[in-house]
């Protein structure tokens, strides 16, 4: 195999120094233009390829950024990755992905695995319990660090409104006929789920609907937990006619098991769902849901970061991107989608809870893979 050309083969078939080849590079000193051409013509003819390595070398910098992400397979982080990706084009800095998974989900193996490889600059896409918080091991980092979709005191941090989110679902949810509100939340723990409960809990209280503790569960984000909830929501008030699913997992769980149960989505309960799931659209009741900025949450978190390691400005604001509401048929009445009475619904439902076995909906429909928070 041929070895590559070097800055020194250019530099003899276009007899100048290396340094002169450099030069006509880099733009930095003047060089003719008929040396310059020589010069062009030696590397077209040589298919001489500059190495940005050694460019970066001799500034003492690395040229890489490091990205923190839970998961190469989650949901919303290839989303992310094209924003950074776009953020990126034309520059020559290149990424280094470290997925959570690699180190047991310990951030701080990950950090010194950082430190080790000389970035310049970090960004965190990865969402955190409420009780972890990763400053402690950056408060002194040597670069920058910028978090995407989570908000960490102290750091530049680019997210999506989740308070906006819960009282827009609150919105919709009572312009669709809403009076009886509840809600199937994710991780107790997580402050998606605390931001999305505190929206549209407070929407809800300026609509003074009822909204009592027992309308709403805690739980995890898979469709498990979906199905579970929604029929102990209605034994526990069957007046709810409204259910805000912390995402479309959950809400896709929470209309089979009410479907299966003898409920019309939306005549008796609309299910709004949140995230926008390649299967939402397409289920067989299409699910109405939020669209998130991911693309553009990624984008801006490169933009923020590469501003810092250009200005070493210390800088601690919180960019924040609102969600778009989808409207589709869960949560949009109609003509023929009149409520069905009272007492034949609640004779369906016990004599669902009697036979139901989670088989009476299907539960494989749904891609199953980690899911989005």
């Amino acid at each position: 195999m041929a070895l590559s050309a070097t800055i020194l083969d250019v530099a003899k078939l276009a007899q100048v120094s290396p340094s002169t080849v450099t030069h006509a590079l880099n733009g930095k000193r003047p060089v003719s233009s008929e040396t310059k051409d020589r010069i062009l013509s030696a590397i077209n003819t040589l298919n001489y390829i500059p190495s940005h390595n050694a460019s970066h070398l001799r500034k003492g910098k690395s040229g890489t950024i490091g990205c923190y992400i839970i998961d190469i397979t989650d949901h919303y982080v290839h989303k992310i990755l094209k924003g950074i990706e776009r953020g990126l084009a034309g520059s020559d800095l290149s990424m280094l992905f470290v997925s959570a998974v690699e180190f047991d989900n310990d951030f701080s193996k990950a950090y010194q695995f950082f430190l080790g490889r000389n970035i310049e600059g970090l960004l965190l896409c990865h969402y955190l319990a409420v009780s972890q918080n990763p400053l402690k091991e950056i408060q002194n980092s040597p670069f920058p660090v910028v978090a995407i979709n989570m908000k960490i005191e102290g750091l530049r941090s680019v997210l999506h409104d989740n308070i906006s989110g819960g009282m827009l679902a609150a919105d919709h949810l009572y312009a669709s006929g809403m009076r009886r509100p509840a809600m199937i939340c994710g991780p107790q723990t997580r402050l998606s789920t605390i931001d999305r409960l505190e929206g549209f809990r407070k929407r809800i209280a300026a609509l003074e609907l009822p909204f009592p503790a027992s309308h709403y569960i805690y739980g995890s984000y898979e469709y498990e937990h979906g199905y579970d909830a929604a029929l102990e929501l209605i034994r526990r008030d069957r007046k709810i006619d409204g259910i805000f699913c912390a995402n479309d997992y959950l809400a896709a769980g929470a209309m089979n098991r009410l479907t299966g149960a003898g409920y019309k989505i939306p005549g008796d309960i609309r299910i709004l769902g949140y995230d926008n799931r390649d299967f939402s659209a397409f289920w067989p009741v299409p699910i109405s849901t939020f669209e998130l900025p991911f693309e553009e949450m990624g984008f801006l978190g490169i933009s923020e970061l590469r501003c810092a390691m250009s200005s070493n400005i210390p800088n601690t604001e919180c960019r924040v991107l609102q969600p778009k509401l989808i409207v589709r048929a869960s949560t949009s009445l109609s003509a023929g989608d009149r409520p069905r009475s009272p007492g034949k619904i609640r004779g369906k439902a016990a004599k669902s809870r009697g036979t139901a076995n989670h088989g009476t909906a299907s539960r494989g429909t749904t891609s199953r893979g980690t899911t989005s928070r």
